[in-house]
This record gives structure tokens, C-alpha cells and sequence, in this order.
């Protein structure tokens, strides 16, 4: 009986805490070492904060499913968490997420929720907020003796994320805990301290749990941008970092009868990233489907676009000048209504006032220019997007052309197409724009890389092509097309860089791309459900289950291309709105 009863106090849960996860660079480490992690360790409930994990700022469902899908159980946040604001009905929703605690009633979702570990252990988990330097927000202290009155009745093993910017406040908050919760580890400041122990009363205590991202940054973020933002006091873009990607973490061992905690550990594992791209590309090279290619989605690069952009429009508007786009557009198309309604969206939420000018579908080609000439001679729009096809008969191109060149912000005027072509500047057309962006967003190597291009359009192939033949990009390219002949194939495979924007669905297979390529889908093609009842299914040029095990990185369809070109359209705005003040002042 007394052998059995020692082995019993003995058993123990072992908790794993991720450090704040920072934007895509951070879900890529989780990704790749969290399996391994909790597998050496035998961690039996894996906690991780979220809070800065979209974009280096808030949390999306798609961004939470990432997290869940790379093996966490529990997410809890902070102050930035609510940062995304279509997120917040899914943060109120998701019941395995802890936001704080101490925050007014009738904050969406929950500061405290019971778990289960993998061997059936409750572990409560409480996420707080502190006060100093920080929102406005009730007693840490007082709401973590509110909550345990309630938690320690249904888990004796108890995980606390204090999200707190001052090391005094996290100390106090760990001694007023010591002996009533298992775990006290504080979260905010990026930076994993070295006081990790356990307090005399058996509470595990560590002041910042550090960050899981790049380190060659600011806390996180873009250390060049950091760098501007201090020296000049002015509004800055701020994006995650990808250099020298790290996890940090935190291994607490509980004694799950008494729910004292026998050992804490930080754990910093950098990720060995072009190593292991490269065996993974031996093994792929060899015939074999290790795992999928990196996701390059478009919701965090469109996010950091729509973010500069905004900073501008608030310095416009600050003199008096309020950014505007009028959206035209010729008939009734249903996908048209689509995208006017997005770009519309994402241009209120930049701060740029939007001006919808529908025309009815049978009206004549010059009545329409008429409109859009209108349009061009009125001094308080600088932006004009005509959404293409337009409704029969009036001639798309005949209509484009009656855009000023200063106001065509979606770069298909042939003044704006000659300006790229010799290197002048001018408006570059909204997709091909956007895929450089989100190509220099996740850090693809591109100086002296071959890409090649499928397509040889106006609006994609061609302005794409010139773009990443150009200084800051510096690409050797090659475009082909309809007319190249059986040797396409063979072409697209020695692209380092494969665009497909052929406009045929799946045209794009497996054996069409280089063993750790990267492939940019900018095709969109709606496939009709399989009963014929349910929604169509969009899919791109590309045969995305195909081509994921081959690429060493490649966007979706939907949500890899489309989201830059709104947030392309966005910015276009705003440079527009920019040259036409500065030529009003002068």
C-alpha cells in the first residue's frame, strides 16, 4: 500500500507553453518543431500564446487553425488580440481559447476554462493582463483570487500566462500566487528571461516566456523598420521578421495529485531551416512525398499593405485631404460584385472614402467614357477602377483608356504600361504588384534566380515578368505561353520561381515543377460542388494536392494572390491621392 502510494504522488502532467508565436515565421517553426517536441518531452497539454500571431498582430479562425493543426491545445492572448477585428465573434466562439481575465464584462469569449490532458488530467488555465504601462484593465491580483475561487474546485493542476510589461508586477503576481496554482510564466515583453524556478510554495515561475519567430529583428519585427520608427518618431510599417527562426518555450512538470509544480525548464530550439528544406528536397528529388510545401498565404503581406496604407491616408487626412476611389463598373456580373464589394471594403477600412458608379449593362461605349471622363476632371477623386468584363457593348478598352494616367490605380492605361516597361515611375497593375510584394513578404530569395512565367497577358504575364526582371528583384525570366509548344513543361521546370497565370484550370501538375520550387497560382477558376447543390469550389491554374509535395513553397487558391490584389488596389489609392496633393500644393 505504501509502494502504491508514492508511485501515485509521483505521477506527474507534463505542460509545454509556446512563447508568443510572432505572425507566418513564428507558425513555420511551430510547424516544423513542435511534433518533435512534444514527442521527446511526452507533454500531455500544449499551451501557446496567440496573441501576435496573424500578421505580428491578433488572430484570424484560418490563423488559429494553423496553430491547432501544428499541434497546440490551448490558446490564450493578450493585448493585442482583438487586434483583428473581423476575429472577434470567433474569439468569443472558440472554446479552446483563454483570452483575460481582468477585462470588462462583456468581453467576448473567456479568462479562465478546464482542460483535459492526453492521459485525462483536468489543468485549469488562466490568462491575465497587467496593469502597468498597459490597457486599462481590472486588478490582476484580486480577478486571479476570483477565478481560483471557482477553478481550484474543478483542476488542481492550474497554468497561469501573466501578459505584463513590467518585470516588478509579474514577480508579485508569481509570490501572491506561490502554492495556489501550478504554474506562473509571464508573456509580452519577447525576451525569455533566466529566473525560471519554483517558489517555496511549489508554483513554477518564469518572468517572459520570450518570443517563437525570427530573432534577426526587433522583438519580432522587421529590425530595419523598428530602426526608422525610433530614430524618426514617425509611423512606421511593422511586419514580422523570418531571420534566424527560434522557438522558445517553457517544460513545467507537475505533480498531478497536489498540483505542485517539481521543475521548470526554458527550452530556445532554432530551426535548422535550409537544412531541412534540403533533405526534404533529396527525398522529394528521389520519388518520395515528405511534407507539403510552406503555405505562402495572402491574408498576412495584404494585411501589412493595408496597414502602411492606412498610416498614409491618416497623414492625408491630417491635412486636409481624404483619400477617394470611384469604383465603376458596366452591367451586373455576378463575380464583378464580388470583387467591388472587397475592394470597396478594404478601401474603407484604409480610410479612403469610395464612390460606387454602376452603370447599366446596354449602355453605349461613349456614354460610358463620358462617365469615366467625368469622373477624371473631378478634383476630388484620385483613384478611378473600372471592374472588367464590362456588359455589351461598351469596349473595355476604349474605356480604360479614357482613365488619366494619374488616377488609373489598376495600371492598365498603355501610359502606365510604357512607364513599367522603360523603368519610369507609374502605376503598376494590382496582381502582379501584389505577387512581388508577398514574395518579398515571406523572404523568397529572388536576385539571380530563374523564374518563368505562364502567361504572357497585359494585365499579369507581362507586367509580372518586367517587375522581377528589375532592379530590387533582379530575377532572369522567361515568359511562356499558348504558342511555346510541348516544350512548356520543360520549361516551367527550371523556373527556381514558377508564376502560373495561364487561365486553365489545373494545368499546372506535379511534373511541371522543380523539385523545391516555388509556385505562384495567380489562376481562379469556380468549380461547380459535386452533388451540384453546394457552393462551387474556387482552384487556381495550379493542381495544388499535386504540385504541395514537390514545391518548397506555393500560395493557395483562394487566399494566396487575391487578398495582395485588393491590398495592391488599396495603396495604388493612396499614392495617387498622394501625387495629387503634393501637385495641389505646389
Amino acid at each position: 500500500m505504501c509502494e502504491m502510494r508514492v508511485w501515485k504522488e509521483c505521477v506527474m502532467t507534463n505542460l509545454l507553453f509556446i512563447a508568443d508565436v510572432i505572425g507566418s515565421p513564428g507558425r513555420e517553426v511551430l510547424r516544423a518543431l513542435l511534433p518533435e517536441l512534444k514527442r521527446r518531452h511526452d507533454v500531455n497539454l500544449t499551451i501557446c500564446n496567440c496573441e501576435n500571431s496573424a500578421a505580428g498582430f491578433g488572430l484570424t479562425k484560418d490563423v488559429a487553425k494553423d496553430l491547432f493543426d501544428s499541434g497546440c491545445d490551448v490558446l490564450t492572448g493578450g493585448n493585442h488580440l482583438w487586434d483583428k477585428k473581423d476575429a472577434i465573434d470567433y474569439i468569443g466562439e472558440e472554446p479552446r481559447l483563454v483570452r483575460p481575465a481582468n477585462l470588462p464584462e462583456g468581453t467576448p469569449g473567456m479568462g479562465a476554462r478546464v482542460f483535459k490532458t492526453n492521459t485525462g488530467v483536468h489543468v485549469g488555465v488562466i490568462n491575465m493582463l497587467g496593469r502597468v504601462f498597459m490597457k486599462e484593465a481590472d486588478c490582476p491580483f484580486r480577478t486571479a483570487d476570483a477565478v481560483l475561487e471557482r477553478l481550484g474546485k474543478q483542476a488542481k493542476v492550474i497554468f497561469v500566462d501573466f501578459h505584463a510589461e513590467t518585470t516588478a508586477e509579474k514577480v508579485a503576481l508569481g509570490w501572491h500566487l506561490d502554492g495556489r496554482v501550478s504554474a506562473v510564466v509571464g508573456t509580452h515583453t519577447h525576451v525569455q528571461t533566466a529566473d525560471d524556478r519554483v517558489l517555496p510554495g511549489g508554483t513554477a515561475f518564469l518572468c517572459d516566456a520570450g518570443m517563437t519567430g525570427g530573432f534577426d529583428s526587433v522583438i519580432g519585427m522587421d529590425r530595419a523598420a523598428a530602426l526608422r520608427r525610433f530614430l524618426t518618431l514617425l509611423p512606421e510599417r511593422l511586419q514580422p521578421a523570418s531571420g534566424d527562426l527560434r522557438l522558445n518555450a517553457v517544460l513545467v512538470k507537475v505533480d498531478e495529485e497536489t498540483g505542485k509544480a517539481v521543475s521548470i525548464q526554458r527550452l530556445q530550439v532554432p530551426l535548422k531551416a535550409e537544412a531541412a528544406r534540403e533533405d526534404t528536397r533529396a527525398v522529394r528529388a528521389a520519388g518520395g512525398a515528405t511534407t507539403t510545401a510552406r503555405l505562402l498565404t495572402g491574408a498576412e503581406p495584404a494585411e501589412a499593405v493595408t496597414i502602411e496604407a492606412r498610416l498614409r491616408a491618416h497623414a492625408l487626412s491630417e491635412a486636409g485631404f481624404v483619400p477617394k476611389l470611384a469604383l465603376v463598373s458596366v452591367g451586373e456580373d455576378p463575380a464583378s460584385q464580388v470583387y467591388l464589394r472587397k475592394k470597396g471594403e478594404a478601401c474603407a477600412a484604409a480610410g479612403i472614402a469610395v464612390e460606387r458608379v454602376a452603370i447599366p449593362a446596354g449602355t453605349t461605349t461613349e456614354e460610358v467614357v463620358r462617365r469615366v471622363k467625368q469622373l477624371g476632371e473631378d478634383p476630388s477623386v484620385h483613384g478611378i477602377l473600372v471592374q472588367l468584363p464590362l456588359a455589351p457593348p461598351a469596349d473595355g478598352q476604349a474605356v480604360l483608356e479614357a482613365i488619366p494616367p494619374f488616377k488609373d490605380v489598376d495600371g492598365f492605361h498603355p501610359e502606365n504600361a510604357g512607364r513599367l516597361a522603360v523603368g519610369l515611375p507609374g502605376f503598376v497593375p494590382a496582381t502582379p504588384y501584389g505577387v512581388v510584394r508577398l514574395l518579398q513578404y515571406y523572404e523568397i530569395p529572388l536576385k539571380g534566380k530563374h523564374a518563368v512565367v505562364l502567361g504572357r497577358s497585359h494585365i499579369v504575364g507581362r507586367p509580372v515578368a518586367t517587375l522581377l526582371s528589375s532592379k530590387g528583384c533582379d530575377m532572369t525570366v522567361t515568359i511562356g505561353h499558348s504558342a511555346s509548344g510541348p516544350e512548356l513543361r520543360a520549361l516551367a521546370r527550371e523556373a527556381d520561381v514558377l508564376i502560373a497565370a495561364v487561365g486553365r484550370k489545373h494545368m499546372v501538375t506535379a511534373d511541371w515543377v522543380k523539385p523545391g520550387a516555388v509556385v505562384v497560382d495567380v489562376g481562379i477558376h469556380r468549380v461547380p460542388s459535386a452533388d451540384g447543390k453546394g457552393k462551387p469550389k474556387l482552384t487556381g491554374d495550379v493542381d495544388f494536392e499535386a504540385v504541395k509535395y514537390v514545391a518548397s513553397a506555393i500560395t493557395p487558391v483562394p487566399g494566396g494572390v487575391g487578398p495582395m490584389t485588393v491590398a495592391m488596389v488599396v495603396l495604388n489609392t493612396i499614392i495617387a491621392a498622394e501625387r495629387q496633393c503634393a501637385m495641389v500644393r505646389a
